[in-house]
C-alpha cells in the first residue's frame, strides 16, 4: 500500500486491487473538523423554554449539538450574573437572521432589556457528519459519485460497490456502521448471481457484532419485518430483497381482495348476512417461493387462503418452514422441489390452485412451458403470476411474447385478463414487471413436455443452467 497522503480527500494507491485499512480513517478524523460561527441571542434563563419553542424553526438544530450553551468567557453583561443568562444558538442557514420578525421581536422585547447579539463557534467533526459528508471530504475528488445508498435486510446493510471504489470499501463501510446505530455488519456484493437458488458472493467490510458465527460462512443471520409478519433467514444464502415489499404487498392484496376473512368471521358468528359474505377458499401455487415472502402473509393473516408453497433451494426451504412457525401460518404446505415437477405433482394430486406465482424474474417465463397441453378439468382457469426482466422501452409487450412463446399458444389481452404491473427499475435499460394472466384454453391444444431437461448432481449444479433442475442427490421434501 503507497503512503498516505496528509490532506484530505486520501489519495488513489497505485495498486488499485488493494483496500485501505480502517486505520486510514482514523488518521484523518481529525483533519474533517471545521469550525463554524452561528449567530446567537443571549436571553434571561426563565425564558429558555419559551423562547426555543417560539425559535424553533430558526434554531441550529444540527444532529447530536444542543441549541442551548452556558455563557461564555467574554458573554457577561456588567450587573447581571452569567449564570442566569442562557446562549440559545440560531442557525446559519438564514440570510441576517437579526432581521427576523420572530428575532427582532425578542431582541427589541423592552421587559427583559438584557437580551442581545451574541455567536457561538460550533466545531463540526467526524461524530456530526453524515456519510455522505464523511464521505465527500475522504474520497478522492475524481470519483463519480458518493457510494452512500444500500439495502437495509435487518440489522445488515447490503452495498453494491463499482470496482472504482474497492481501494476504499473498508473505509466505506465502516462509515456506513458509524452513522447507522440500528446497523450492525455492512457487506458487499463481489460478483452477480450465478446459481439456481439466485444467491451471490459478498464480503464482509464491517462488522460490529459481539457474537460472530464464523466458520465457512458469513454467518449473516436477521430477522426482518415486513407487513405484520416475521422472517429470519441468512442472507448469504437466501434470496431476499427488501424494495420488492410493496410488491408483495400488492400481489396479496391482488389475491384477497384486500378483504380480512379472520375478523369478518369474529363478527358474524350470529350474523346470518354478513355470513354470506364469507370467501370462499383461495388456493395458491407459490412455485419459487424463497422464505415465504408471498406464503407468509397470505396463510397468517387469511383464513380463507390455502398456500402450496415450494423453492429449490434446501435452505430457503427450511426458512421457509421456520418462518411459517414463526407467523402462526395455519393452511401452508410446503415443498423442495424443482418449480415445474412441483406444479406437475399438484396437478397429479387433483389440487385446483386459483393462483400460480412464478417469482424467478431471470427465467420465470420459461417456466411457463409446465402447462402445454394442460387439460385439467376446472371451473375457471387459473390466474398466472409471472415476475420477469424486461426492456424499458416497450418491456410489457416483450414480457408477454415470452410468456406466449413458453406457453406455446398466444396470449389475447382481453379474453386472458393479461395486465402487466411495473416493478421497479432495475437498470438504466431494464425494469421488473409482473405480468399476469388467466392461464389460455390454447396450452390444451400444445404437445405436452414430457422430461424438463437433464436431471444433474449436485457436482454440476453450479454450471449455467435455468434453475428447473432438480438435484438427483436429494429427493423432493413435503411437510
Amino acid at each position: 500500500m503507497n503512503s498516505i497522503s496528509p490532506t484530505l480527500p486520501i489519495s488513489v494507491p497505485q495498486n488499485t486491487k488493494e483496500a485501505y485499512p480502517i486505520s486510514v480513517l482514523e488518521n484523518v478524523k481529525q483533519k474533517l473538523e471545521t469550525r463554524v460561527t452561528h449567530p446567537a441571542i443571549i436571553i434571561p434563563s426563565p425564558l429558555t423554554a419559551k423562547l426555543r419553542n417560539v425559535l424553533k424553526g430558526l434554531l441550529m438544530n444540527k444532529p447530536k449539538l444542543r441549541d442551548i450553551y452556558p455563557l461564555e468567557a467574554g458573554d457577561a453583561m456588567p450587573g447581571i450574573d452569567p449564570k442566569t443568562e442562557r446562549k440559545i444558538v440560531l442557525s446559519d442557514k438564514v440570510e441576517n437572521i437579526f432581521a427576523n420578525p420572530l428575532v427582532k421581536t425578542i431582541l427589541d422585547d423592552r421587559e427583559n432589556p438584557s437580551v442581545r447579539k451574541s455567536s457561538y463557534d460550533v466545531i463540526l467533526g467526524y461524530g456530526h457528519l453524515t456519510v455522505d459528508e464523511v464521505l465527500s471530504k475522504v474520497l478522492p475528488k475524481e470519483l463519480s459519485e458518493i457510494p452512500s445508498s444500500f439495502e437495509v435486510v435487518g440489522h445488515l446493510a447490503h452495498m453494491n460497490l463499482r470496482q472504482e471504489y474497492y481501494p476504499f470499501k473498508k473505509i466505506i463501510g465502516r462509515v456506513v456502521l458509524d452513522k447507522n446505530k440500528g446497523i450492525q455488519v455492512c457487506v458487499n456484493k463481489t460478483g452477480t448471481i450465478q446459481n439456481e437458488f439466485r444467491t451471490f458472493p459478498m464480503e464482509t467490510l464491517a462488522d460490529d457484532r459481539k457474537k460472530k458465527t464464523r466458520n465457512d460462512s458469513l454467518g449473516l443471520l436477521v430477522e426482518v419485518k415486513e407487513d405484520g409478519c416475521r422472517f429470519q433467514l441468512d442472507f448469504e444464502k437466501v434470496y431476499w430483497n427488501s424494495r420488492l415489499q410493496f410488491e408483495h404487498r400488492r400481489i396479496v392484496h391482488y389475491i384477497t381482495g384486500k378483504e380480512r376473512p379472520t375478523n369478518l368471521k369474529k363478527r358474524c358468528k350470529d350474523n346470518k348476512e354478513e355470513k354470506e359474505k364469507l370467501p370462499e377458499k383461495i388456493i395458491v401455487a407459490d412455485a419459487c417461493a424463497g422464505i415465504g415472502p408471498f406464503a407468509v402473509p397470505l396463510t397468517s393473516q387469511y383464513e380463507n387462503v390455502e398456500v402450496h408453497a415450494n423453492d429449490l433451494n434446501p435452505v430457503s426451504y427450511d426458512y421457509l418452514q421456520k418462518n411459517a412457525k414463526l407467523n402462526k401460518c395455519a393452511n401452508l404446505k410446503t415443498y423442495n422441489m424443482d418449480g415445474r415437477y412441483f406444479l406437475r405433482k399438484l396437478d397429479e394430486e387433483n389440487i385446483h390452485y386459483d393462483h400460480v406465482l412464478m417469482n424467478l424474474p431471470a427465467i420465470a417465463p420459461e417456466f411457463l412451458d409446465v402447462f402445454r397441453g394442460w387439460k385439467v378439468d376446472r371451473k375457471k382457469r387459473p390466474m398466472i403470476h409471472v415476475h420477469c426482466f424486461g426492456s424499458k422501452i416497450k418491456g410489457d409487450i416483450e414480457v408477454v411474447e415470452r410468456c406466449s412463446v413458453s406457453l406455446g399458444c398466444k396470449l389475447d389481452w382481453s379474453k386472458d385478463a393479461v395486465s402487466v404491473h411495473e416493478v421497479r427499475n432495475v437498470s438504466p435499460k431494464k425494469n421488473m414487471y409482473c405480468v399476469s394472466f388467466r392461464l389460455p384454453d390454447g396450452v390444451k391444444n400444445v404437445d405436452p413436455i414430457i422430461k424438463f431437461g437433464d436431471i444433474v448432481s449436485k457436482d454440476d449444479a453450479n454450471d449455467d443452467c435455468d434453475g428447473a433442475i432438480e438435484p438427483a442427490t436429494k429427493k423432493p421434501r413435503l411437510s
